[in-house]
């Protein structure tokens, strides 16, 4: 089939890595993958793009109803771009990612007669709303409402976000809950885990570790107090940090504060196709935090290489694994049972093998492969 990509983003971060995912698979598959967008999307990564946030966001914020109108007038650009790539790729189905007051989809799919299947990983009308980043959030909830009914199905992540979207009027039979996936050839590495563990000191050492987006909401301030609280550094474990965000600094400064110097190792910024060899170092992965409806990303990431997962216990995570089976759980925002949870697995070779091994296993078992997405979408555009 020829598929038509569209999204509005920068992609960068788990954004680019989930768009490339998808369009990866879909060609994997042997379709033909066109992507429409205002940014260049494949080839080389920019790490350090990643760790900025769009200069244009920062200003909108500061003047009433500019994030709105900037939002809006992406449709001047994005609906004739999108109708071009269509048009002239001969596209049978678009394909998009969801973004707020984001129409090119809807109006080009009605306006060509393709089908059009959308993917929705966060209630952005919310989000924004909660944050204080749109004031018309009336329109908002509108248009965010009917963009998704107009959509031939919606995707979505995990259960929970499926409940946000019929409460926001979404009918249920248009939705489909499609979790997240992992690429297992990307996620093979040839690389000496030992090497890379001389390299950044952490030899001999039972490592914890993190990847991702260092963002406020990602729990990393609460990882590294229960660390600093916990007997871990004590028992010959180390805490491995692997990314770059907004707040670097803060951790930086703790760690400093706290004389955590010679058990914190910061990696830095590492570019995805790395990102393999700085997991397998890793002897227990953590997910610190996590809102009530995402798809963790990184957690598929970490099972597929057969690392036991410490993630907090709530609905969205016990989707992916299995408490005691494919992760050690703790209760939310509870740093007593964070803790309970990592010394159990530090002090616990053996559990955590098995824990990993199943892990490993799970991926393939329930079929968390992006190419069985894919399959998925191909199956509900050609759905009668």
């Amino acid at each position: 089939m020829r598929i038509v990509y569209h999204h509005r983003t920068r992609a960068t971060d788990a954004q680019r890595v989930h768009i490339l995912a998808m369009v990866n698979a879909f060609r994997q598959l042997g379709h033909d993958v066109a992507i429409a967008s205002l940014v260049k999307t494949e080839g080389i990564q920019d790490v350090a793009k990643e760790t900025s946030e769009a200069a244009w966001k920062q200003m909108a914020r500061k003047i009433p109803f500019a994030y709105e109108v900037v939002q809006l007038a992406y449709n001047v650009f994005g609906i004739p771009l999108l109708l071009a790539k269509v048009l002239s790729w001969n596209a049978d189905f678009i394909y998009e990612r969801y973004s707020l007051f984001n129409f090119a989809g809807t109006i080009v799919a009605r306006l060509t007669r393709r089908p059009l299947i959308l993917e929705v990983n966060s209630p952005f009308f919310l989000e924004q709303k909660t944050d204080n980043d749109i004031r018309a959030w009336r329109f908002a909830g509108w248009a965010e409402r009917y963009v998704c009914q107009a959509a031939t199905r919606v995707i979505v992540v995990t259960g929970p976000l499926k409940r946000i979207m019929i409460g926001l009027g979404v009918p249920a039979e248009r939705l489909v809950v499609m979790p997240n996936g992992v690429d297992r050839e990307h996620m093979r590495t040839s690389d000496s885990a030992e090497s890379r563990r001389r390299e950044l000191g952490l030899a001999g050492k039972v490592v914890i570790g993190f990847v991702g987006w260092f963002k406020k909401w990602h729990g990393l301030e609460f990882l590294l107090e229960a660390f600093h609280q916990s007997d871990l550094k004590m028992a010959n474990a180390a805490l491995l940090l692997i990314g770059d965000g907004p707040a670097m600094s803060d951790l930086r400064n703790y760690v400093a504060k706290n004389d955590l110097g010679q058990s914190v190792v910061f990696a830095g910024a590492v570019a995805h196709a790395e990102v393999p060899s700085y997991l397998e170092v890793i002897d227990i992965a953590v997910q610190p935090a996590a809102n009530e409806y995402c798809c963790p990303m990184k957690i598929l990431e970490y099972m597929s290489l057969g690392k036991p997962v410490v993630a907090p216990k709530q609905e969205n995570i016990e989707e992916l694994v299995r408490e005691g089976c494919e992760a050690e759980l703790f209760r939310p925002k509870d740093q007593v049972d964070l803790i309970r949870a990592l010394t159990r697995l530090a002090q616990d070779p053996v559990a955590r093998a098995l824990i990993g091994e199943n892990a490993k296993n799970s991926i393939l078992r329930r079929g968390f492969l992006w190419t069985n997405n894919a399959q998925q979408v191909i199956e509900l555009a050609t759905a009668r």
